[in-house]
């Protein structure tokens, strides 16, 4: 089996066309970066902050080996998603109930990667949090923003990125075609289909033009899209005029914003009634939109349905909407958006449109989500190009949502949130699926709508389970099983009873489980659902399995991949092999578990579900090395550590550094073992990740007390759980033993001592004698003294009274 996985080194995306000018400016900005930490492009709309952002970003891919990342965040209307936004472009994945930002820091920690962050400036003070918080806590990272205001936080270099030149009042023809705004305009205009060049008849009418658009690049785009029917005087006069009236009317807006705004205004003007019409109806739109939901979203009184193609079509032409023929979606600059939103509201339609785009999206994520899981007959292919479809509309699906929390529209809101399940289940989108399902079931309304509060319940407990939540995910369960069996919908029964009975199993009440199982299974059957049956069955193998039935859990599992595998879901067929793996090694049969972690492996990477691949990837490499193959069970789990970090995930390496610690006390390695057996729980402490492996360290311990002497177990544990990982990597994987004092424990008391221990250095620095500790913490005077022996050796001490001043020290007595 060949895993191999590509870490692109940036995700910048291919300019539309050339860029033109600024080759100083780029030059200086680009030393820039190198210099500051946090460089910001700053000024009005419509002056090029964003293309030349992404000009010095692909010049500087070269100079930073973390790579390139951009992270587009004009379309981004919640503060709150903006930490989900950045580990997306990162492909850092959540790791339980972690704080997501905690990881974040965590991936960048170490790394030196340039991170763009483009239109920050209506979450400018959410982004200028995070950015502080990431500068502060990673060090080699380098922070390129661009923003209409400054972030204003220490270490900012704000660049007010200036316009294009433009022409002098007597320049003659030749020097005119060499100006920066006219070179841009005539290029813009040839790929009108204009044919426009400069004649020494024009060459005073084209410089008149580019100095009324002051050289703003965004401007003069809009102008040369109508040199096909106009001259450049004609062009000229008509913004003119336009900037008269807005002179007139009294606006405030800065000399170059009222540019900007005049051009937009006189384009607007141009466009013919029904273009006006869905130019403004546009607005209504925060992401990338497809045709399909134009049609539906903006048709209506004044646009037939019928016409939205060539209408949409004429404003491609006008370019005041773009179309990517990668993705066949549309969408608008985001100056033009913020134009076009004004005339939305200025004819009062913006709640109606934003009403339409609610409905209009819920319709179409309940058949999209529907079709990924529920619907039988399609092919796995299939499935996934309606995940793929919600992904590309997610941020209309978040302003639309943000809309129904808003407005109180429960009914819409729960269906799209409803609609959204799959993607957020399966691209580990948890935390933000479970906030929007929370927000909408605590509307009013939300209380008369039983069939879908009892599926958003149902969707929460889901995802809450994944997220290893045992409580909410009871606790959503329960409501929503009480909800199910009012409605009689035996359909969403059967599901409801598979989440159910998942989370007794966690809880340990196996027997429930399988009765939740067993009762979901027959439903399953009976409404004829194969994803359903399938999660029944593989529920039913894992009870299976605890009882010690290793026949009956095979076959449950087995029949469960092959129901999957006919309902055409390659997810559910790959995610079983992952849980029959895991019971086969619970049961001691290596030799099937690696059968499914290889076939579980091959399909993950087959998907490019990468948590999914690295997950199996530790696994393997765990039953290979109780299998004896060691050069084996080390090359998987070194993948497995490559992926883990590319995502930011911990708890597989977590799991690496107990297979780890296995293999070397199969090789009568002792110290190695527990030093590694030490970090593994040190990481499992520190970020309170919990680890599901069936190997304990006890046994190890106790062999290696015997052999060596409580002393030195003891050394050997402080020493391991103060490594940091990368050294715990290297010394597992590559027997390199950290530098001398490397791993000696940081003097911060929340890395050196447990919880436990830091409760007896605070009964140790009152004077209490082990007696008393004992009896303060219900605990027997030999654990006690058991407890102070460990924080001496850990702390190099030999005295109580060493401690207590230590205590004082670090502020632990605090």
């Amino acid at each position: 089996m060949r895993i191999m996985v590509t870490l692109l080194r940036h995700n910048l995306p291919a300019e539309p066309d050339r860029f033109i000018g600024r080759e100083r400016d780029l030059e200086e900005l680009c030393g820039l970066v190198g210099e500051v930490r946090l460089l910001t492009l700053s000024g009005v709309g419509g002056t090029g902050k964003t293309r030349c952002a992404l000009q010095i970003a692909t010049r500087l891919v070269p100079s930073f080996p973390d790579g390139v990342w951009l992270a587009e965040l004009s379309r981004l209307t919640r503060a709150d998603l903006l930490v989900h936004e950045i580990t997306k472009v990162l492909g850092v994945h959540e790791e339980g109930v972690r704080p997501l930002l905690d990881t974040l820091v965590d991936f960048l920690r170490g790394k030196k990667p340039l991170l763009v962050l483009d239109n920050c400036e209506h979450l400018v003070e959410a982004c200028a949090e995070l950015a502080e918080r990431l500068l502060t806590s990673c060090e080699d990272l380098r922070l390129l923003v661009t923003s209409r205001e400054p972030l204003k936080i220490p270490g900012e270099l704000v660049w007010r990125v200036p316009p294009l030149a433009v022409p002098g009042p007597a320049e003659a023809a030749e020097e005119v075609e060499r100006v920066e705004s006219v070179q841009l305009f005539l290029d813009r205009a040839r790929a009108a289909g204009s044919g426009l060049a400069v004649t020494g008849a024009n060459a005073r009418d084209i410089a008149r033009l580019c100095q009324a658009l002051d050289g703003l690049p965004l401007a003069l785009e809009l102008a040369a899209a109508r040199t096909a029917a106009m001259s450049p005087r004609q062009i000229s006069d008509r913004v003119n005029d336009r900037f008269r009236l807005l002179t007139a009317s009294g606006r405030t807006a800065p000399a170059r914003q009222r540019t900007l705004l005049a051009t937009l205004e006189w384009s607007h003007d141009l466009l013919a009634p029904q273009e006006q019409v869905l130019f403004r109806r546009l607005a209504v739109f925060s992401g990338p939109f497809t045709l399909d939901l134009a049609e539906s979203v903006c048709a209506g009184r004044s646009l037939a349905a019928a016409h939205v193609l060539d209408v949409l079509s004429g404003l491609v032409d006008k370019s005041l909407v773009l179309f990517d023929q990668g993705s066949s979606c549309y969408r608008l600059l985001e100056s033009a958006r913020q134009f076009a939103a004004g005339k939305l509201e200025s004819a009062g339609e913006t709640r109606h449109l934003r009403d339409r785009l609610l409905h209009g999206l819920a319709d179409l994520a309940h058949h999209h989500g529907r079709d990924v899981w529920a619907t039988p007959g399609l092919t796995w292919p299939e499935r996934y190009a309606r995940l793929l479809a919600l992904q590309g509309l997610l941020g209309n699906a978040r302003e639309a949502l943000s809309w129904a929390v808003e407005s109180g529209l429960a009914e819409p809101g729960l269906r799209l949130a409803c609609g959204y399940m799959p993607l957020w289940a399966g691209f580990g989108e948890l935390t933000e699926g479970r906030r929007w399902y929370e927000s909408l079931l605590a509307l009013p309304a939300a209380r008369t709508l039983g069939d879908l509060s009892a599926e958003a319940l149902l969707h929460h407990a889901n995802l809450a389970y994944e997220q290893q939540d045992a409580a909410a995910c009871g606790e959503s369960a329960a409501r929503a099983l009480e909800l199910r069996r009012a409605t009689g919908d035996d359909f969403m029964l059967a599901f409801t009873l598979v989440i159910a009975g998942m989370y007794e199993g966690t809880k340990g009440d196996v027997a429930l489980a399988a009765e939740r199982g067993e009762e979901a299974l027959k439903l399953a059957l009976l409404v004829g659902n194969g994803l359903i049956e399938a999660s029944a069955r593989l529920l039913l193998s894992g009870v299976a399995a605890f009882h010690g039935q290793r026949r009956e859990s095979l076959t449950r599992g087995e029949e469960a991949i092959e129901v999957y595998a006919r309902f055409g879901h390659l997810w559910g067929v790959t995610r079983a092999h992952l849980e029959l793996g895991r019971f086969a090694d619970f049961l001691g049969d290596l030799d099937t578990a690696r059968r499914h972690l290889e076939e579980c492996a091959e399909l993950a990477e087959e998907m490019a579900a990468k948590p999914v691949l690295a997950t199996s990837l530790g696994l393997l490499g765990a039953v290979l090395a109780r299998q004896g193959e060691a050069e084996r069970a080390r090359e998987r789990l070194a993948r497995c550590v490559t992926l883990s970090r590319s995502m930011g995930q911990h708890l597989p390496i977590i799991s690496v550094l107990v297979t780890l610690a296995v293999l070397a006390e199969g090789q009568h390695d002792l110290e190695p073992a527990v030093r590694l057996w030490a970090a593994a729980r040190a990481m499992e402490d520190r970020l309170g990740l919990p680890v599901w492996t069936s190997a304990t360290p006890e046994p190890l311990l106790a062999r290696a007390r015997a052999e060596a002497g409580e002393g030195q177990v003891q050394l050997w544990w402080t020493m391991g759980g103060g490594m940091t990982e990368e050294e715990a990597l290297r010394y597992g994987l590559a027997g390199e033993r950290p530098a001398q004092g490397a791993s000696r424990p940081p003097a911060g008391p929340a890395s050196v001592l447990t919880p436990r221990e830091r409760e007896i250095v605070v009964l140790i620095s009152r004077g209490l004698s082990n007696r008393a500790i004992g009896e303060e913490l219900f605990i027997s005077p030999a654990t006690a003294a058991r407890h102070v022996a460990n924080i001496l050796l850990k702390l190099g001490f030999g005295s109580r009274t060493q401690v207590a001043a230590w205590a004082a020290e670090h502020g632990v007595l605090h």
